[in-house]
């Protein structure tokens, strides 16, 4: 299987943007693929002043290494091309960007069937 960094938008809201992660590695996680995301993993590890920098710096290092770079987002018309820009500079032809607006119906079967994930996941690797 392949890996995937997933990216997300922070609003400040720590429940909201936890939730918003979680949702969206399941979501990879239903498309075949390992998602990792940053801020499940690193947001909010370094309490110092230097935190957000070590976790930008861990970040980047992870992205080298995964096979794409998902980054979610709802954004609209010029703030959207904006975003998609800005992920293509960072990360290259790796990124994908998801309009959370149009694969809500999507993430929301993603939370209802994880009996099919598993399912899915076993085939995947033969088990």
């Amino acid at each position: 299987m392949r890996l995937a960094l997933i990216v997300t938008k922070l609003t400040g809201n720590a429940e909201n943007d936890r939730m918003r992660a979680e949702e969206y590695c399941r979501y990879a996680a239903h498309k075949g693929m390992i998602p990792i995301s940053s801020y499940l993993n690193f947001h909010g590890m370094f309490e110092e002043d230097l935190g957000g920098a070590v976790e930008h710096l861990l970040v980047s290092r992870l992205a080298k290494r995964v096979d794409e770079i998902w980054v979610f987002g709802n954004e609209k018309d010029e703030e959207k091309r904006k975003r998609i820009e800005e992920a293509c500079r960072e990360y290259g032809s790796r990124a994908k960007y998801f309009d959370a607006a149009q694969i809500g119906e999507e993430l929301l079967m993603c939370a209802m069937y994880t009996d099919e994930l598993i399912e899915r996941l076993e085939e995947m690797e033969g088990i």
